[in-house]
């Protein structure tokens, strides 16, 4: 089984599990709609579709630094793909990453910059989000409404942030110690691919390995000397961050509550916080629980908490995983 058909049935799994995990009680899901108005539905795709074509304008442009023309649309359909990816395979990121190589190989990218496009998207999608959350900080304050939440937990948040930035920043800027990193996680999926897939020869041989990490590196040296680039790919990491918050926000609307913006920012950095620290099981309740939480800590009532959630990551499945997992397996099939 080559590697382009072991994504493709992971995603699929990926899919069935967030169809069960997600719909286990129709009841429940269908008197929580009711309650909402209907223009949620239209607010919503709105704001998520706004975050997709920020996501494509970011790796447009950022392909754009090694002098390749990209399509904007197969870029977009990428975007909605790497959702899919993301949220149906939990790895840590290396699904979405290995697919995007794959969904821009016919552009002339090679592996290594697909790959250091998602860690810059990372990156950027980190700092600009600090960006975010001090906006969120403000209105808390000015709004007097900064008493519902610990300042205490807050600095917490941002130092915690900011360790795991400087980690992975000390990593990626050292090729022996990312090499070090990626060397067990190598000879595990050569290990997986004799055992299992009863491969004679390395998945990843150690010259594909040491050509990959030269390659990275080239062009991170390329992206660090290209300082004027850095701008655009940070504001279009914020548009993305925006409009992320805008759609958690408009579900309140949906539910006829005007809720102080920062609520929503803090929460949302929370479930991130909380995602990320079970990655292993994303999308099986961590994300959602963290911010139903973080919700309830910062004053909005319960069951509007719990509406919200449900209503906002029903959505999110229902109207763009489908389309995900379509160009997800189309660009797969076309990269052969």
């Amino acid at each position: 089984m080559n590697l382009r058909r072991v994504l493709i049935l992971l995603g699929i799994l990926g899919l069935i599990v967030l169809i069960f995990s997600t719909f286990g009680n129709p009841a429940t899901i269908v008197s929580t709609f009711a309650r909402g108005s209907w223009y949620v539905v239209p607010l919503v795709i709105v704001t998520q579709l706004a975050s997709y074509y920020y996501n494509a304008r970011y790796y447009q442009q950022f392909f754009a630094i090694f002098g390749h023309t990209t399509g904007f649309r197969r870029l977009y359909e990428a975007s909605l793909a790497i959702n899919f990816a993301g949220q149906a395979i939990p790895s840590g990121g290396v699904a979405s990453t290995t697919y995007l190589a794959q969904a821009v190989k016919e552009y002339g990218v090679p592996p290594s910059q697909a790959t250091l496009a998602q860690i810059g998207r990372y990156i950027f999608t980190f700092a600009s989000y600090f960006v975010v959350l001090a906006l969120g900080f403000l209105t808390l304050l000015f709004s007097n409404d900064l008493n519902k939440v610990s300042v205490r937990v807050m600095m917490l948040i941002i130092v915690l942030t900011l360790a795991a930035g400087f980690m992975l920043l000390m990593v990626f800027s050292e090729r022996s110690r990312l090499e070090a990193l990626v060397r067990p996680v190598i000879n595990l999926i050569n290990a997986f691919g004799r055992r299992c897939l009863r491969r004679r020869r390395a998945i990843v041989s150690a010259a594909r390995l040491d050509r990959f990490l030269t390659e990275f590196y080239r062009g991170y040296h390329e992206i660090i000397e290209n300082k004027r680039n850095w701008p655009a790919l940070f504001w279009w990491s914020l548009g993305g961050n925006l409009a992320e918050v805008a759609t958690v926000y408009v579900v309140f609307i949906g539910f006829g509550h005007w809720v102080n913006p920062g609520i929503v920012i803090v929460a949302y950095t929370l479930a991130i916080a909380a995602s990320v620290g079970g990655f292993l099981i994303n999308g099986l309740g961590v994300y959602e629980a963290g911010m139903i939480g973080a919700f309830a800590a910062l004053g909005v009532p319960f069951a509007l908490a719990f509406d919200v959630v449900l209503v906002y990551r029903i959505l999110n499945f229902v109207l763009f995983l489908p389309p995900g997992l379509h160009y997800y397996r189309k660009h797969l099939k076309e990269a052969g």
